[in-house]
């Protein structure tokens, strides 16, 4: 089975065809803003790192960035620095150029001056675009597709409505060649030995039991209880008791097949399969994480209740272009929103559809999507928010 995607020169492929004005460092972001806003081709993706993060959190910050640029969605890469910064615009053009798709930079300090840096921006912007705009889309292999899943208002209906529709769809695409990667680990506690019978391998298996086995003793350093954060008071209004049920509902998302490896945070997956990526339950910071290991459709499995009832929030930062969200609705109780929804997955508690018919209906939209069809998240308007970067170590 095909899609029709755009190539690019390392032979990944693009559902998209996005030229980005990526800043460096978040003292950048107004800079990237002025320079896209000039060229309405591009998209500025304005985020939140700073050289304030050490260790750990720096470096992972340099592997977002650098996956960012690399992701088959995005045609181009306009890097705009200041200089001052760790990571430097030119240490990322290099990375990202790896793949042969079209990189510059600006920076403040070889420029000299502001109106400087955004003149030259905008003329570099403006190549890039032009170049990006005669590509044109081809057919491709499903076994090109990386797509990342996520889950949301989760209640006692998501383990079987939402989620399992969800899973049906990743399994479809896995046989097809693809790759599939979820995450969340909070929401593997009480369920990880499940999901870990299913590693490829002992170490596969081991992988996944060390990185929940980290996080219950940094839990544990904290010296909290769990009970309102995980399960959220949205999910304990969902009818959710614990966060072992929670987890047995968030895992079935992932589907049945077997767990092919375990990803740090921004990771891309080497082979076709299911992939569980290291990582926080914080929305936002995931969609950036699959996004910069190489998906290019992300799927939101959605409960019910009130989060379902916002249009946008839950599921992705708005007025982020370069990852089409498809979401799914499971509730029932929340038929009302349904055109906000890409597919409705309700009318299996009603017995008027099976899992296995809404699973086929997603698994269309993921290839649909792939092939250029919009989703509801891209008619959201124009409210946008700065992408969040993954940190959980000390900021000076």
């Amino acid at each position: 089975m095909n899609f029709l995607g755009y190539r690019r020169p390392d032979g990944s492929v693009g559902t998209r065809n996005i030229v980005v004005v990526l800043p460096t460092i978040g003292c950048a972001n107004e800079i990237a803003n002025r320079i896209a806003k000039a060229v309405p081709q591009s998209c500025a993706m304005p985020h939140n790192h700073a050289c304030i993060r050490l260790g750990k959190d720096s470096l992972r910050a340099r592997d977002t960035l650098i996956g960012i640029g690399r992701n088959p969605n995005i045609a181009a890469v306009l890097l705009v620095g200041l200089g001052c910064e760790p990571i430097k615009a030119e240490e990322l053009q290099k990375e990202i150029g790896k793949t042969g798709k079209p990189t510059m930079r600006v920076v403040l300090e070889e420029l000299g001056d502001y109106d400087t840096v955004v003149r030259e921006g905008i003329r570099a912007a403006q190549i890039l675009c032009g170049q990006a705009m005669c590509l044109r889309r081809e057919p491709c292999s499903l076994s090109d597709l990386t797509i990342g899943i996520k889950c949301g208002g989760s209640g006692a209906v998501s383990a079987v409505s939402s989620n399992p529709a969800v899973g049906m769809a990743a399994d479809m695409l896995i046989q097809q060649g693809g790759k599939v990667i979820f995450t969340e680990t909070a929401e593997l506690i009480g369920a990880e030995h499940v999901l870990a019978k299913r590693g490829v391998t002992p170490q596969v298996s081991r992988d996944l039991l060390d990185v929940v086995a980290d996080l219950k003793a940094e839990i544990a350093r904290y010296g909290v209880d769990l009970l309102g954060s995980e399960p959220t008071q949205g999910n304990i209004r969902n009818g959710l008791t614990t966060i072992e049920e929670k987890s047995l509902g968030a895992i079935v998302k992932g589907g049945t097949m077997p767990l092919s490896g375990v990803l740090r945070y921004a990771q891309k997956p080497a082979l076709p399969g299911l992939y569980f990526m290291d990582g926080t339950t914080q929305a936002s910071q995931l969609f950036l994480g699959m996004f910069a290991a190489g998906a290019q459709i992300q799927i939101f499995s959605m409960g019910g209740g009130l989060p379902a009832k916002i249009r946008g929030l839950p599921s992705y930062p708005p007025g982020f272009t370069a990852l089409p969200v498809l979401k799914v609705l499971g509730s029932c109780d929340d038929e009302a929103e349904k055109p906000y929804f890409d597919v409705y997955a309700g009318d299996i508690l009603k017995g008027s559809e099976s899992i296995q018919q809404v699973g086929k209906r997603i698994f269309d939209t993921i290839i649909a999507t792939a092939s250029g069809q919009e989703t509801c998240t891209d008619q959201q308007g124009d409210y946008r928010e700065m992408l969040q970067f993954y940190a959980n170590g000390l900021l000076m």
